[in-house]
């Protein structure tokens, strides 16, 4: 196997690494959602008696989905430079 596919499937290994951590914890972010919404009766709970809180989970997953790609693109790109 030549060592630059070798270096690309590291690479794609990496971003698919970030992308499943990032997915697990919007998934258990969504369910933590649900609960709470369940636990209120069915109704969306208001931060500071003015902001829904599923904006507030929304926002987390944002947060979590531009970190973890932004980190899992750092990193594949440090191994296809070799600065491992």
């Amino acid at each position: 196997m030549p060592e630059s596919f070798r270096t690309a499937l590291r690479a794609g290994i990496a971003v698919i690494g970030h992308t499943l951590i990032a997915a697990v914890l919007i998934l258990c972010a969504a369910l933590v959602e649900k609960l709470i919404f369940w636990a209120n009766g069915g109704h969306d709970p208001l931060l500071y008696g003015w902001l829904p809180l599923s904006y507030a989970f929304q926002t987390i997953d944002i947060a979590m989905i531009a970190t973890f790609g932004y980190y899992g693109l750092l990193e594949a790109i440090r191994i296809m430079r070799g600065d491992e």
